[in-house]
């Protein structure tokens, strides 16, 4: 590209980019926080969300940056790179998407832990902490598996069409197939269980976890839904050829609207866990509600 566009159409995506990122971090730091003060939340079923809220703390922390960064490329504000056909910037375009991906793939496996609690709940709650261990691992393992492949394709000149319709697009749809799938099990287990509702404070407070992960996945959903077809379009060669100013614009918003994904999960977590709550009253509400007392002066002791 060898045209840029005038600051007047960067400034204010870089803003955008700028309060966002400020909002993901804040946010999660502080939903980490609440984890980590509330025990009550560091169950093994709340292991995948903790995991989750890390991963969308590292949105906002490195790839929310990145894409920054990465904007200034199309803007009179900074210079183009002399080569994009290295190396190090396919690393850092494959790190850029990398958390983001994460984040899709966590929420896949939150989809088929909460497919297991549902159909199997005795066995769930003996599951052991070193599987969820395994399972964080597995989530890191796919997302890294597929940007390497990605820069491994770079570096050969495989073109961005092939690499979209290799990799981007059949993620998008494998991931959104397994979590509706999932999710469509676990509302027609419910509708036709003979005993929907279980007693128990233990059974009650799972049934509350299902439809609360139930919320953020489909919130999640809705919010990868105009990339995902963006993708199909592309793929599928439909979209018209864009101009450079036209491109820059759909890009950003699709950026925008992805990275709220890493926004909404703490309100979610907030609006429907009531341990939660708790945890951010603690915080905020500890100096006001914190007495202080005068120091009492010292009793002169004397001997009888």
């Amino acid at each position: 590209m060898s045209s840029r566009l005038p600051n007047s159409d960067c400034i204010p995506w870089l803003a955008v980019l700028i309060l966002e990122c400020l909002a993901i971090v804040i946010l999660n730091i502080i939903t980490i926080i609440v984890f980590v003060k509330q025990r009550q939340l560091q169950r093994q079923s709340t292991y995948l969300i903790i995991h989750l809220t890390i991963v969308d703390f590292l949105v906002g922390a490195i790839s929310g940056p990145m894409q920054i960064f990465r904007t200034l490329t199309y803007c009179d504000l900074r210079k183009l790179p002399a080569s994009n056909n290295n190396w190090s910037f396919h690393l850092k375009f494959a790190v850029l998407h990398l958390f983001s991906f994460t984040s899709l793939v966590n929420l896949v496996f939150v989809s088929l832990e909460r497919l297991h609690a549902t159909f199997r709940p005795f066995r769930h709650r003996f599951v052991k902490k070193w599987i969820y261990g395994v399972i964080i691992t597995v989530i890191w393992l796919t997302t890294t598996a597929r940007e390497s492949v990605q820069i491994v394709l770079n570096e050969k000149g495989i073109s961005n069409f092939y690499i979209d319709s290799t990799l981007y697009l059949p993620f998008y749809l494998i991931s959104v197939f397994l979590i509706c799938v999932c999710y469509i099990l676990i509302a027609v287990k419910v509708r036709c269980s003979r005993h929907p509702y279980h007693h128990g404070a233990a059974s009650i407070r799972e049934r509350k976890l299902t439809r609360t992960s139930l919320i953020v996945v489909l919130v999640s959903l809705l919010i990868w839904l105009p990339l995902i077809i963006y993708s199909i379009l592309g793929s599928s060669q439909i979209l018209p050829k864009l101009s450079l100013r036209s491109y820059f614009h759909i890009r950003m918003t699709l950026l925008s609207i992805v990275l709220i994904n890493s926004i909404v999960n703490p309100v979610i977590y907030a609006m429907r866990m009531p341990e939660f709550r708790a945890g951010i009253s603690q915080i905020f509400c500890r100096t006001s509600n914190r007495v202080i007392q005068p120091d009492l002066p010292l009793r002169n002791l004397r001997p009888a």
